[in-house]
């Protein structure tokens, strides 16, 4: 029985997480839906023409680059996760980690926060494991405006759009570097609301394990780690261009395809669907790029960084099936900045 194995702190986890995997269910296959519609308007012929420009090799390059952010953002997560005195294996904390891209396409790739669920059992606190995954959030968000930046005066409002994310990370930035910030916002709530005075000190514990992920030293270099991760997804767009017949410039090929990005998570829709892949069409299309091409590479861009993850996070999921969660949860290590 899972109650047994997670203890009755999990049980309100699980609720939550049935209702991030019907989300999932349902987004995938509005998505699925919106790829076929999408290929009809354009026409089949020529979207199924153009796919076929592309190589297996060229395949191969893109599954690969899109490994290498996966692993290079595990690695990070593992790190956060090792900070904050959770000495979790690699090899547990990986297969968990990857499950977690199952749910990536709910909103806000909220159904990611699943993980802490199923870290519980090896002594992981949800707590520790939320404020890693917000740490990750940011970082990664910030990174996305990074690589955005490189050719977003190319596009008419992209650089209003770019000073108000930057904006809106800053501000994230400053309320977790000043406590003082915190706490007055979660002091107005508890007198507000005397039932959320335990939600608010829970709330408090998390951002202050965020505040310990992002100190200096860590900040850069999970920020550094998220450059190289999403540099190398980007990378992949840039070199299935070529492939299609319809090369561009480095610069404005990592943009485009971080823009994209950009506008998914600023749609607030599930795993940025419809959102990335309008902003995707729309950008190759004034870049010069013909309808049919613009429509495969957003297709095959997709499927080989987004879909691709979902793939993987029902692989690792099916194999946590067949591997045993330990029998009770062992103590867990005082976070830093805990006591």
């Amino acid at each position: 029985m899972r109650a047994g194995i997670f203890g009755k702190r999990v049980v309100a986890f699980e609720p939550i997480a049935t209702k991030w995997v019907k989300a999932a269910a349902i987004s995938t296959s509005v998505a699925a839906a919106v790829y076929l519609a999408t290929v009809s308007w354009v026409g089949r012929a020529d979207v199924s023409a153009a796919l076929k420009l592309v190589s297996a090799d060229t395949l191969i390059a893109l599954l690969a680059l899109s490994t290498i952010n996966y692993g290079v953002r595990f690695l990070r997560w593992h790190y956060y996760l090792h900070m904050l005195g959770n000495f979790i294996s690699i090899r547990h904390d990986l297969r968990i980690y990857i499950g977690g891209f199952a749910l990536t396409t709910t909103p806000g790739k909220a159904g990611e926060m699943a993980r802490s669920l199923w870290l519980q059992p090896y002594g992981v606190p949800a707590a520790s494991s939320l404020a890693a995954f917000f740490a990750e959030r940011i970082q990664d968000f910030l990174v996305i405006l990074i690589l955005s930046s490189l050719g977003a005066s190319l596009y008419p409002g992209g650089k209003w759009l770019l000073l108000g994310s930057f904006a809106m990370v800053l501000i994230a930035l400053l309320v977790l570097s000043v406590p003082a910030i915190t706490q007055s916002v979660l002091r107005s709530i508890a007198v507000h609301r005397q039932s959320m005075q335990a939600f608010g000190r829970r709330i408090a514990d998390i951002l202050l394990l965020t505040r310990d992920c992002l100190t200096p030293a860590r900040f850069v270099l999970g920020l550094a780690g998220g450059v190289c991760a999403w540099s190398a997804e980007a990378l992949g767009f840039y070199i299935l261009m070529p492939a299609l017949g319809h090369p561009l410039p480095l610069l404005p090929a990592i943009s485009i395809y971080a823009f994209s990005m950009l506008a998914g998570a600023l749609s607030f829709m599930p795993g940025g669907l419809g959102g990335s892949e309008a902003a995707m069409i729309v950008l190759l299309r004034l870049s010069g790029i013909p309808m049919p091409i613009a429509v495969s590479a957003t297709l095959l861009i997709r499927l080989a960084t987004l879909w691709f993850a979902v793939l993987l996070g029902i692989v690792a999921l099916s194999i946590r099936a067949k591997i045993p969660l330990p029998a009770a949860a062992p103590p867990a290590s005082t976070p830093a900045g805990a006591g």
